[in-house]
């Protein structure tokens, strides 16, 4: 049966509000609703993350009102390898927050919809995780509670804080997640007695080839990668003249990326005029002082390498020499890395397809090192040596 404009006319339509006082947005309810905001700071340094989470619980009112519930934060740290993904530890942390601050939050507010703000992603990944918890609680972005603007939804005006009186203290409570995360590193890096460090070793490669090719204004391309023995590892490459500068940058970026107080590291080079020039820089002060003057090095390069000297003086840095392809496992991994990234990009697979490039890495490397996990670590782009009159005038360094 068709339906005729005037009976379209004779329709009546209506419209019920639906109910907000036993669900979202529990921000309107008259008594308030409880808001457990987590903030969250991560460091990540020498192959390590250092987190600290930091935990307020206030009551937020429709009229604007903002009370806190503990003027003392909840607050949790924890140190982990970036083997380890962050996604789960600190997907964990956040559980354990919330849990800490359900026995908090007094029982006529969990009547209601708690709601949960923190990062946004770890935030889905939990609540993925527990779906149980959709029943209880509802989350929003730690974001909502720090921005100061009226840019909020509906649903997310009762999160805010900045602006508010209880906004005032929020600060402190940034601070102590910040202060332990520092904490943690400084703890865990902190310089301890040689006799107690523990030996890590790092295995380090250089991979050159001279070209005609005028794109490469410096004679050649260059690719320079290290593995360190639990699977870590690092790559870049660029244009150089010689290899032994090359050979020079893979040590010094083995130095920067893994060394710490709590640790002896124990860098495997198959360059015996690489580690012949490091040692001499190391024990000879006016070699360190002429290459030093020379004012061809980045000043960042010449401050790495001055730790780099006094670390094997002091003997907390070791660099030995390891003959290339005779078979061991992590120097032939970090051979064939700094071959593959001589020939990226391009050559191995497309320019813009990074992440394929590292999973062919992360599979030379478990299958020549025996590690079960592989995390690459970022190399900085100014971690370049660059040649040196003291090495290029001698044939046995060139």
């Amino acid at each position: 049966m068709s339906i005729s404009p005037a009976q379209i006319k004779k329709c009546t339509l209506t419209w019920e509000a639906p109910d907000y006082t036993s669900s979202y947005p529990a921000g309107f309810v008259d008594q308030g609703v409880a808001v457990v905001a987590i903030m969250m700071e991560t460091v990540q340094s020498k192959s390590m993350c250092y987190t600290g989470l930091s935990s307020m619980i206030f009551i937020s009112r429709e009229n604007g009102d903002r009370e806190v519930i503990e003027t003392e934060p909840i607050t949790d740290s924890v140190a982990h390898s970036l083997l380890d993904p962050c996604d789960e530890v600190h997907v964990d942390m956040l559980g354990r927050a919330i849990l800490r601050a359900w026995e908090v939050i007094p029982e006529e507010y969990k009547q209601n919809l708690i709601t949960v703000a923190a990062d946004r992603h770890y935030l889905k990944l939990l609540f993925r995780q527990f779906g149980s918890l959709k029943e209880i609680m509802e989350y929003r972005s730690i974001d909502k509670v720090l921005n100061p603007y009226e840019s909020h939804s509906l649903g997310e005006q009762h999160v805010k804080l900045v602006g508010t009186p209880a906004g005032e203290i929020l600060p402190h409570y940034m601070e102590e997640a910040s202060r332990l995360a520092y904490a943690e590193q400084e703890r865990d890096q902190a310089q301890q007695p040689v006799e107690k460090l523990v030996d890590y070793n790092v295995f380090t490669d250089c991979s050159f080839r001279s070209t005609n090719n005028k794109k490469f204004a410096r004679g050649g391309r260059m690719g320079i990668g290290g593995v360190a023995e639990d699977g870590f590892y690092f790559h870049s490459h660029y244009d150089a003249t010689n290899i032994m500068t090359g050979e020079l940058s893979a040590m010094l970026a083995a130095f920067t990326l893994f060394y710490h107080g709590g640790r002896r590291l124990v860098i495997h080079t198959d360059s015996l005029g690489a580690l012949t020039f490091v040692l001499r820089l190391a024990h000879n002060r006016w070699s360190f002082e002429h290459w030093a003057n020379e004012g061809v090095q980045d000043p960042r390069v010449l401050a790495e390498m001055t730790s780099l000297t006094e670390a094997i003086r002091e003997r907390r840095v070791i660099v030995k020499h390891v003959p290339g392809h005779t078979g061991h496992g992590l120097q032939e991994a970090s051979d064939s890395v700094s071959k593959m990234h001589r020939h990226f990009p391009g050559q191995i697979v497309e320019k813009c397809n990074l992440l394929e490039f590292n999973r062919r890495c992360d599979s030379i490397i478990t299958a020549l090192s025996g590690c079960e996990k592989t995390f690459r670590l970022d190399c900085p782009e100014w971690m370049q040596i660059r040649p040196s009159a003291i090495h290029a005038r001698n044939r046995l360094w060139k």
